[in-house]
């Protein structure tokens, strides 16, 4: 093209260099003065001259470009290159950004760094302006330099590839094949996630690395569409050679076709190590399901415990196909859950396998997959009635009405080892249905948790549910969530049970109010098992008051014993880690959670300054040496505490004002309170005092 234009120009300005020319050999004398054509002559000639500058230094500089990136490719940009001149080159000239360059410095030397949780991430833009594990990718940013220092770390543990930068229209290709030629070499990650399609040569670079990294064990590519050409690549990558490390492979919403699935599954065969499968999200229909359990069946090995299906096109011949080489696994977990083709006749084929000598399953997810309908729950039973293998089973989102759940409960065998029931998103369970759950107890009995999320159940069908927990001392978790019938009365009951041994429940989704948070708080005095109180602080409609039950909960400053008798177990009030209380409250969860056996010691030092001892005169001297110790046992609690709070920030908060005087008091003025209350004895009972005195001697 060049040349063509130059040409082109070069027969213009000839033409009109002659044209100009000829008129002027053909002047006239007397015309000479009054004619332009000598100054269109000159003017010719230098725009001719500066064109040729032009075009001269255009095709140096574009073949001098194309020259050293050959050059760079083929002949110094490779692994030698980088290693030889990795100490020497300057990070900021090769990065877009401090950070980045601060990330390469990490990766290059192998310091540990604090804030550094061995982690990267390569991002098109910012996410957390204060996270140091993202590689925001710009247009300074040299890729062939990020992926040696990469493949030389021995620090990076867990990397995700969410973007590669497009150059000069060749769909990444080179970018990426440069990045992971360095990269491959890495033999330090343990964990990778890629979202991004890396091309035919990268995943050959990536299968590199996967046989040739003994700490690799998770691989997932997720959130990004995988074509025909990208599944052979992937399939190519697999089938090679065994990843011995490679433990958990996941595929997940990657809109695999047919032909595509089918590759990669077959080449699945050389991975017998694997032990966790997950193909999620991929349309998966009959024939996809045909080629995995054909490869199940050909499974060599029983590594394979996990095996995750959900949100596919499964359908009854699809399960039925699945069933046929599970037979052949030693299968523990199994998720199917939003399949909704499936029906009556893929449930007999799942009860079928559940009957059998080979079913090993310790987890049966099937949530959404329309159970309830057409008398599914019965036929499900029905396999349910011999397994003694099953640990959790969810069956949420199902449409299952009353005779749904006791068609489920009497199926159970007694002494099954069933620890977690999935009820959530049923319907409306009545009063009834829950006097049919709670039976579950009976058979049951070791299960600890139990998952009743938006059902509409009321208070009458919650008092039904605690009636059957009367011999049930398992369960330490109850979802409630999203049940809003249920009141304060209701909570009561259930928090009030002698046989209550709750570690956790869950109320999100629901408005608290005073009222409920009164009730929970009351229903929680004496209460020594529950851990964990979860709701939305910011929809709960709680105020002072309600707050204010809370914290007398976890520390009721009336007195010295009834500080002692306060909830020192509870360690969340609210969202997830307490987030929503007020910070007198959240300090009080602080506590409980920081020294667990010794808070109630630690909380008396707060707020009672002058220990009472006058009831313990009766006794005499007795308890003297009990109050030393006392004492003795509490100075290092009250020396730990400073250690991990800092003073300063307790006397900034004016709603807590209340511990001022405790965290501004110095050694001092601790050993003089043991020292008063020593003396309140001998001020009380000198001549016991003494005569003590006289006995030591």
């Amino acid at each position: 093209t060049l040349f063509v234009c130059v040409c082109v120009c070069v027969f213009f300005f000839l033409h009109c260099f002659s044209s100009s020319l000829i008129s002027w050999t053909n002047l006239k004398p007397n015309q000479t003065k009054q004619n332009k054509t000598i100054p269109s002559i000159i003017f010719y000639f230098v725009i001719f001259h500066v064109f040729v500058y032009i075009v001269t230094r255009i095709y140096i500089s574009s073949t001098g470009r194309g020259e050293r990136k050959k050059m760079n490719r083929n002949n110094k940009r490779n692994f030698d290159y980088y290693k030889s001149h990795a100490q020497n080159v300057k990070l900021r000239d090769i990065t877009s950004s401090e950070r980045n360059a601060t990330i390469l410095e990490i990766l290059r030397d192998g310091d540990y760094d604090p804030y550094w949780n061995r982690k990267l991430y390569l991002l098109s833009e910012e996410i957390d302006a204060d996270d140091p594990d993202e590689f925001v990718i710009g247009p300074g940013d040299d890729m062939g330099w990020l992926g040696y220092f990469i493949g030389r770390s021995t620090q990076l543990e867990e990397f995700h590839i969410k973007y590669f930068p497009e150059e000069e229209g060749n769909n990444d290709k080179e970018v990426v094949n440069e990045f992971m030629e360095g990269m491959k070499h890495n033999e330090s990650i343990q964990e990778m996630f890629i979202s991004t399609d890396l091309g035919r040569e990268g995943f050959q670079h990536l299968g590199y690395m996967l046989r040739n990294n003994s700490e690799i064990e998770n691989l997932c590519l997720h959130e990004f569409d995988i074509g025909i050409e990208s599944a052979r690549s992937i399939a190519l990558m697999l089938g090679q050679e065994q990843c011995k490390s490679l433990k958990h492979l996941f595929f997940v919403q990657n809109d695999l076709c047919a032909e595509g699935l089918q590759e990669i599954v077959t080449a699945l065969r050389t991975q017998t190590q694997l032990e966790e499968l997950k193909l999620c999200g991929n349309n998966i229909d009959s024939n996809g399901c045909v080629a995995l359990g054909d490869t199940l069946k050909c499974w060599k090995g029983d590594s394979l415990r996990k095996l995750h299906l959900c949100h596919n096109d499964i359908d009854d011949d699809g399960l039925q196909a699945l069933i046929g080489g599970m037979n052949k696994c030693n299968l523990e977990v199994l998720t199917l859950c939003g399949n909704p083709s499936i029906t009556t006749a893929g449930l007999r084929s799942l009860s079928t396998f559940l009957l059998s000598d080979n079913c090993c399953l310790e987890r049966l997810d099937l949530d959404e997959t329309n159970i309830g309908m057409h008398g599914g729950m019965g036929v499900l039973a029905t396999g349910l009635s011999r397994n003694m293998s099953l640990k959790c089973l969810c069956l949420s989102g199902n449409s299952i009405d009353n005779e749904g759940v006791n068609a489920l409960v009497s199926g159970l065998p007694k002494g099954c080892k069933l620890e977690e029931l999935h009820l959530s998103d049923n319907g409306v369970f009545s009063a009834a249905g829950l006097k049919s759950l709670s039976s579950i107890f009976q058979t049951v009995s070791n299960l600890k948790q139990l998952h009743l999320r938006g059902n509409a159940i009321d208070d009458n069908g919650l008092k039904a549910l605690v009636e059957g927990m009367t011999n049930c001392c398992s369960l330490t978790k109850l979802d409630l969530s999203h049940n809003e019938s249920v009141t304060a009365d209701g909570l009561r009951a259930l928090l009030r049970s002698d046989h209550c041994s709750l570690k956790e429940l869950e109320l999100w989704g629901m408005r608290i109010g005073d009222e409920r948070a009164v009730a929970l708080a009351d229903g929680l005095v004496g209460n020594k098992s529950m851990e964990r109180l979860y709701f939305c602080p910011g929809s709960s409609g709680i105020t002072d008051v309600g707050w204010s039950a809370f914290s007398r909960l976890l520390c009721d400053t009336s007195s010295v014993n009834n500080t002692f008798l306060s909830n020192h177990t509870l360690t969340n009030i609210g969202g997830y880690e307490s987030h929503g209380p007020p910070v007198m409250t959240r300090f009080y969860l602080f506590l409980n959670n920081f020294c667990i056996h010794r808070v109630s010691i630690l909380k008396i030092l707060m707020h009672h300054r002058d220990i009472d001892v006058e009831p313990l005169f009766r006794w005499k001297l007795m308890f003297l040496p009990l109050v030393v110790a006392w004492f003795h046992n509490a100075r290092p609690i009250w020396e730990e505490i400073r250690l991990h709070v800092h003073p300063a920030q307790i006397l900034l908060e004016s709603e807590m004002s209340l511990l001022h005087e405790f965290f501004m008091e110095d050694l001092d003025a601790f050993q003089s309170r043991e020292l008063s209350a020593v003396y309140k004895f001998v001020r009380d009972m000198p001549m016991l005092a003494i005569g003590k005195e006289e006995d030591g001697s």
